[in-house]
């Protein structure tokens, strides 16, 4: 099986469509892409025979297809020259799906009452550039009490993804926050499912269906209830019925909303964290931040269905265009050898 795929890419840097002055000096191409962070990033490293590679200006924007498929947009964040005696000259351009420069990382101090969490982010994303879209369940959710504390919008929206069990991602001026464990794409996109075979398409995979790792049936949160005077605890269901074990969390919340959906947020996360590793697959530009890979033909218990927790993209000379899938929350067989 021949796993050589050379990637057919495009690079647009400022507007400028770039691909073919660096077609001769590209020596790879890096897209790192992550349902857990809010930006993506990207690696462009191109030999620098006597510096003739023009630094492109901090902030520049940033856009890559692959195969005609759309796969990093973003802004230019760092460039670093590297040279020896014996390798030559090389420049590695960074580039960032957030643009580091922009209203989005500013800290503020703000509050909104008796809001939804579609239209706090919606009203504070527009204060910091940013255009989010609310996915799925998140949407509804209400609060009595909103507050940025001197935090950027982009620290906020990640902390408020961590207590209700979602995503945060921004890429250029949009933004999106998404449930985890759903289904739904981090970036908006479609949802391709992908599957790892060998013999097909599957080069390598490194995967442990089975992590112990600490789990809890019913995590215990306590608030401050106005109306009796006094603080009450709340248990709330993980959904995790294979253990006995309850977690008393130390955090508390406002009201009996946000423990329940700070309960289920960290039934996701054991969820998700049950079992996990990695694949790499010939080139896929269509793979996504949690959407489903099927391992097939690996052995009894490896192969099944996992989330999709990471992408990672590489073009070079060597390799051709692979694909490297971080997985996660094992389904569908894996972990079970049935013989």
């Amino acid at each position: 099986m021949n796993f050589f795929i050379q990637g057919n890419y495009k690079v647009t840097i400022a507007g400028q469509d770039v691909t073919s002055r660096f077609r001769p000096l590209l020596k790879s191409v890096g897209i790192q892409r992550a349902a857990g962070e809010a930006a993506d990033s990207c690696d462009m490293v191109l030999a620098d025979k006597d510096g003739l590679v023009l630094l492109p200006q901090e902030r520049s924007t940033v856009l890559v297809e692959i195969n005609g498929n759309w796969a990093f947009e973003g802004f230019v964040s760092d460039a670093n020259s590297t040279g020896s005696k014996g390798a030559g000259r090389e420049i590695k351009i960074t580039a960032s799906s957030v643009d580091h420069g922009s209203k989005a990382k500013q800290p503020s101090l703000r509050h909104k009452d008796q809001a939804t969490l579609q239209s706090v982010m919606t009203e504070w994303g527009e204060k910091a550039g940013i255009q989010m879209q609310v996915l799925g369940s998140l949407a509804s959710i209400e609060r009595d009490y909103w507050i940025q504390q001197n935090e950027s919008f982009v620290s906020w929206g990640q902390r408020i993804a961590r207590e209700v069990g979602g995503t945060l991602k921004i890429i250029g001026s949009r933004g999106f926050l998404s449930p985890r464990n759903e289904g739904i794409s981090a970036s908006g996109r479609p949802l391709t499912p992908i599957e790892a075979s060998w013999g097909v398409n599957l080069i390598e995979w490194d995967i442990s269906p089975i992590i112990s790792r600490p789990k809890f049936n019913k995590v215990a949160l306590s608030y401050f209830d106005r109306a009796k005077g006094k603080r009450v605890e709340v248990e709330v269901d993980t959904g995790i019925a294979d253990v006995d074990s309850k977690l008393r969390a130390l955090i508390t919340v406002a009201n009996e909303a946000q423990a329940k959906k700070k309960g289920e947020a960290r039934g996701k996360e054991s969820d998700r964290e049950q079992g996990g590793g990695h694949v790499t697959i010939i080139g896929n530009a269509r793979a996504e931040p949690e959407a489903i890979c099927t391992v097939v033909g690996a052995r009894p218990g490896i192969d099944g269905s996992y989330q999709i927790d990471t992408v990672n993209h590489t073009i070079s000379k060597g390799d051709g265009f692979r694909t490297s899938l971080g997985l996660k929350q094992p389904k569908a067989g894996a972990g079970k050898d049935s013989r």
